[in-house]
């Protein structure tokens, strides 16, 4: 069989900071191009790794345009939850959850139950594929037929041999991640918006990244779709096409509010590091009556009060 794998469409209407196009539109037609692209390769399943929408909670005409490509195609879409899916960590309730009601996807834990299984029949009449999945913050569900060929969709944070940015905590490799779960044969992973594919000797770890540009960080980054097959168990990679990056963003904008923002914050390391500005009282005080032409009396009886206060004769 043949499954198409994609995660992290963040589905949504509103434009992004920056996007200059109409968003919606846009991701439409990548949709579209992924969907004729599952029907020309004779995909059997759409397998996706979560952020199937950028947030629980959609305008009904989002809803009802997803509906109609999701009912024109029919090809069956399984589908784990990814933590914009949800709504409290609660699966309930959630567009998805709707979607699931009337049959337009399949989620792979139902109520965030890690490890259902869907299995998959061959031309043969035997179930030799079998695909789990779990949801955001879910264990990994054990394959029950370890003969069998098994795939695992999860949203987890996968990177590929190295944190995203210096500081990133929360993240495995995937080479530890496909080490630690050597029962299964495909692996599609989504929350890296990176696109990447990282292969053992029996294993495959896909993780196509995000659909559509969100940030101007993006600049390089262009969607793909994997498609594996399950009888050669390979995976081949299509490029989703887009269009140049300042065609769809407002970079100039972009890079001069980056600029300001970044004068900003030298300026303002500049004020801790480089100005030695002592605020003690003892100190101000003195330059306070000296400052003001203190008679001498007073300034006696503002020493006499320093002396005793820190000599602990408060």
């Amino acid at each position: 069989m043949k499954i198409l794998c994609t995660s992290d469409w963040h589905i949504r209407s509103k434009n992004p900071r920056y996007r200059i196009d109409d968003f919606f539109q846009t991701m439409m037609g990548k949709l579209n191009w992924m969907f004729e692209l599952a029907k020309e390769e004779n995909c059997d399943v759409i397998l996706h790794g979560g952020d199937f929408f950028d947030s629980p909670d959609q305008k009904n005409s989002t809803k009802i345009e997803i509906a109609k490509l999701l009912l024109r195609y029919k090809v069956p879409v399984y589908v784990v939850a990814g933590q914009h899916d949800l709504l409290h960590r609660r699966f309930s309730n959630t567009t998805l959850a709707l979607f699931q009601t009337f049959g337009g996807v399949n989620i792979l834990d139902g109520e965030l139950r890690a490890g259902t299984c869907i299995p998959c029949i061959d031309d043969s009449g035997h179930y030799d594929v079998n695909i789990y999945g779990a949801s955001w913050e879910e264990e990994i569900p054990t394959p029950k037929d370890p003969e069998a060929i098994n795939i695992l969709a999860v949203h987890k944070m996968i990177v590929k041999d190295k944190p995203l940015w210096a500081e990133q905590k929360g993240y495995t490799k995937a080479d530890t991640f496909l080490k630690a779960h050597k029962e299964y044969n495909l692996i599609v992973t989504g929350d890296n918006h990176q696109s990447f594919i990282h292969t053992t000797t029996n294993q495959i770890l896909v993780n196509t990244g995000s659909l559509m540009r969100t940030t101007t960080a993006q600049r390089e980054h262009t969607p793909v779709a994997v498609i594996y097959d399950s009888e050669t168990r390979k995976a081949k990679k299509y490029l989703i096409p887009v269009k140049p990056i300042d065609e769809v963003m407002d970079l100039e904008t972009a890079d001069n509010i980056k600029e300001k923002n970044e004068a900003l914050d030298a300026f303002m390391d500049g004020l801790s590091s480089e100005c030695d500005i002592e605020l003690k009282f003892e100190d101000n005080l003195k330059n306070l009556m000296d400052e003001n032409e203190t008679p001498d009396r007073v300034k006696k009886l503002g020493n006499s009060f320093l002396e005793k206060y820190y000599e602990g004769g408060k």
